[in-house]
């Protein structure tokens, strides 16, 4: 296996964590030897913009963030369309799809999460694919606009922008969503009805309470979708939004790849030299304590930094991750944050505006506000909330002597 020498520092994953790391790094170390592999080939792009390119709100061009030559500025050692296979901590190296194993004195994982596929959706069968990359994107929308039969399965926040894009494009895509109504998660019943509610009105089917059984394919590809309650409906590209898998297990030891790779709040990953940020990091959440994976475009560029400066010797902190999800809905803007559905127990409370399409609901355990669920005109307090919640957090966790 061809050996070279030991970098300085090694960032996997060429997304914007890996770009917040890379940068920090920079800021501080200038001369060290910096490493990055991608298992892509684009220069950095934002993800949580490729459903307004399938809707055809912005060109293609619009999602890159940063120049062809951004890895060349910042003198790295890009390396485009290689893969990762393992990381050996012990050896502290890691090994390549190129047969090439790489020593590292400080290795950063930021490679992101894949789509959640069931043995019921058989991997590799044309028209069916997640949404995490360009191509993803490329591909969904040259079938939208060709009139092919798509299906979104998943009522979650990405499932429910895949369907608004494709609409927006002119395809009729159906919806199959196993929970009662979609944003089951991210959304409280009144608030999930409203968003469902302005998907129906702008022409998204949808149906709830039942999941794909089966695919049907030919040498084609998809062909229909076999229901759980039995029907069949034509299908030639069915988007599958239930959920991301971290991509962790390039770990050859460590904790479970299922759960993400747990950081402490330096984004050291318990292992020496090894530090992870965004989709594949799971965090404290600020509101129960708990390590979690928090999928969110920001905190993944605060998670690389706070990652990246650690790398050189600094000593920075995270200070701990707030679910939050934020979409618009055909012109209906919706936010929410933190917990927000309520156990019925006398510690917790909730105090709800409603009125039409506006809706506001917040949270409280213990007197405590932890959550919030925003619609239509109420977005406007988002800030102000999301800042109430996250002093509320620091307070509690310095009450319990744990600090944030």
């Amino acid at each position: 296996m061809k050996a070279i020498k030991m970098a300085d520092y090694v960032i996997i994953g060429g997304s914007v964590a890996g770009v917040a790391a890379a940068k920090a790094i920079r800021a501080h170390d200038p001369h060290g030897e910096l490493v990055v592999i991608s298992a892509e080939l684009h220069p950095p792009y934002s993800r949580v913009l490729l459903t307004h390119y399938i809707a055809g709100h912005i060109a293609l061009e619009d999602l890159y963030y940063e120049g062809q030559t951004f890895w060349q500025q910042i003198h790295s050692n890009f390396r485009p369309g290689v893969r990762a296979l393992a990381v050996e901590p012990l050896k502290k190296e890691v090994r390549l799809d190129n047969g090439e194993s790489l020593p590292y004195y400080n290795l950063l994982v930021a490679t992101g999460g894949r789509p959640s596929f069931s043995r019921q959706l058989p991997a590799g069968t044309r028209g069916i694919t997640g949404l995490r990359t360009i191509e993803d994107a490329l591909y969904i929308r040259e079938q939208a606009l060709a009139g092919a039969r798509m299906v979104v399965l998943g009522g979650g926040p990405v499932g429910v922008k895949v369907a608004c894009a494709l609409r927006e494009a002119g395809a009729n895509p159906v919806m199959i969503v196993s929970s009662p109504h979609v944003l089951s998660q991210a959304a409280d019943d009144e608030s999930a009805l409203l968003v469902q509610r302005q998907m129906a009105a702008h022409g998204v089917s949808i149906r709830c309470g039942v999941d794909v059984a089966q695919v049907v394919s030919d040498a084609g590809g998809c062909r229909s979708l076999v229901l759980s309650d039995g029907q069949e409906l034509p299908c030639q590209v069915l988007i599958v939004c239930k959920g991301v898998r971290p991509n962790g297990d390039i770990l050859a030891q460590g904790l479970p790849a299922s759960e993400g790779i747990r950081v402490d709040d330096k984004m050291q990953a318990g292992l020496p030299g090894i530090y992870a940020a965004g989709d594949v990091a799971a965090t404290r959440d600020i509101i129960d304590g708990e390590h979690r994976i928090s999928a969110i475009w920001p905190h993944a560029v605060i998670q690389g930094r706070v990652a990246g400066l650690n790398m050189t010797g600094q000593q920075v902190r995270y200070k701990g991750s707030l679910s939050r999800n934020a979409m618009e809905v055909f012109g209906l803007p919706f936010i929410s944050m933190g917990t927000v559905r309520v156990l019925a127990r006398p510690e917790w409370e909730t105090k709800i505006i409603s009125c039409g399409q506006n809706y506001r609901k917040l949270v409280y355990h213990q007197g405590r506000l932890i959550g919030a669920v925003l619609v239509g005109g109420q977005v406007e307090e988002a800030g102000r909330l999301q800042a109430a919640i996250r002093k509320a957090a620091a307070r509690s966790w310095l009450q319990e002597g744990i600090g944030n």
